[in-house]
């Protein structure tokens, strides 16, 4: 907080430079405001990952982010982001307090906050649920509450993808609560303000009104969200090229620029309603698996956090899962030891243990990382975890 001066300079220049960049680049609406005039935590929807711009160009107000620390693990770029933006580094795979303590710290000191609490960009263009966690933490900081909402950036950026799409983004911001009537509010009453003002249904509204999103190579790397093929039931057979992606079984299809899926004899129309299908399957698959791996990935490296700052490289070799216990280069982590299992950027995993120690699996090619989630929901609900 001794160079929030230097924090607010850095946040204006670019809010009237890189940032008008970013929305003739992304062709961005939105109705300007001055913001939080008293201290506040600003919560917003999470679809691309320059959603700190989008919000920037809302409010002419200066205010503090919450980042994934593992952003602030990338060396040279890393320090570069905390020496402009001095960002709070959280660890998702866990409950941060150091986070929320940090959150709170700045808003007494009489600044604003901006947070994700999705936690992570949605993969199917539907709004995560939020933790209760989230209420608590506003209702804590003794903050105002203001929500934001992102439209049109699922399509625009897609979590999956591996390129940018030009069409058409929204932004603005929904409600704003004094912190008086939220201390009023029971921990569910404030949670249910914040699903209803920052909820986002891309197809939904995309089958209301259409708008193309054009680019190129539409569908490369959608294999990161579509693991399970509907015609064969294979697992990781599906790959991508241009706009078209396809199975080792004959299934072909294509992404079109307004975010729908076509083909001969697909069931599917969005990705949405392929990853309900899927999600189901999978459960089922790996119900009937006994001990045996549910899926495998060759070429995986496994790292090990060893600070929100640093992290080391254990092994590398084949990753696996089954409804007992995870592997990757080696090393074997029973399910029953891990707290936490997320996904971070597109593919890389990351998960805490029981005994404090945390780790990242990334991936040399594209392979879904949504798929070890779901087998870790199935051995919850099946050993009651």
């Amino acid at each position: 907080m001794k160079h929030y001066l230097w924090h607010r300079i850095v946040y204006f220049f670019l809010k009237h430079t890189a940032a008008r960049i970013v929305k003739l680049k992304f062709n961005y609406k939105c109705v300007k405001s001055a913001g939080p005039d008293v201290p506040s935590l600003v919560v917003s929807n999470h679809s691309t990952n320059l959603d700190p711009a989008l919000i920037g160009l809302v409010f002419s107000r200066h205010m503090y982010f919450i980042a994934s620390e593992h952003a602030l693990r990338n060396g040279f770029p890393s320090k570069v982001l905390k020496f402009l933006f001095d960002p709070i580094p959280i660890n998702k795979s866990r409950t941060d307090i150091n986070a929320i303590k940090d959150t709170i710290r700045r808003i007494h000191a009489g600044s604003s906050v901006c947070i994700f609490p999705e936690g992570d960009r949605s993969f199917t263009g539907t709004t995560a649920p939020v933790a209760v966690s989230t209420a608590k933490l506003v209702k804590t900081s003794g903050a105002d509450l203001v929500t934001f909402r992102i439209d049109g950036g699922f399509f625009t950026s897609p979590r999956w993808s591996k390129s940018l799409r030009r069409g058409e983004v929204s932004g603005r911001m929904v409600n704003k609560y004094p912190a008086a009537s939220l201390k009023e509010m029971t921990d569910e009453q404030v949670l249910d303000l914040i699903e209803r003002d920052i909820y986002e249904n891309a197809y939904g509204r995309q089958e209301k009104k259409p708008i193309r999103f054009r680019g190129k190579d539409l569908a490369e790397h959608i294999e990161t969200v579509l693991y399970l093929c509907p015609r064969c039931h294979s697992i990781g057979t599906i790959h991508s090229q241009g706009n078209d992606f396809f199975c080792t079984c004959g299934l072909y299809a294509t992404y079109t620029d307004t975010g729908f899926l076509a083909g001969e004899a697909l069931p599917f129309a969005t990705i949405t309603a392929w990853d309900n299908w899927q999600a189901e399957q999978l459960a089922l698959l790996a119900k009937g698996a006994g001990e045996k791996p549910i899926c495998t990935d060759d070429n995986q490296r496994l790292w090990r956090v060893c600070s929100a700052r640093s992290s080391a490289l254990v092994g590398e070799g084949q990753l696996q899962m089954s409804l007992q216990e995870l592997r990757c280069a080696g090393r074997v982590f029973p399910l029953a030891q891990i707290t936490r299992l997320i996904i971070v950027d597109q593919m890389t995993l990351q998960f805490s243990l029981k005994d404090g120690t945390h780790y990242e699996i990334h991936s040399s090619t594209p392979r879904s990382a949504t798929k070890y989630l779901e087998i870790l929901r199935v051995a919850r609900v099946v050993y009651n975890a």
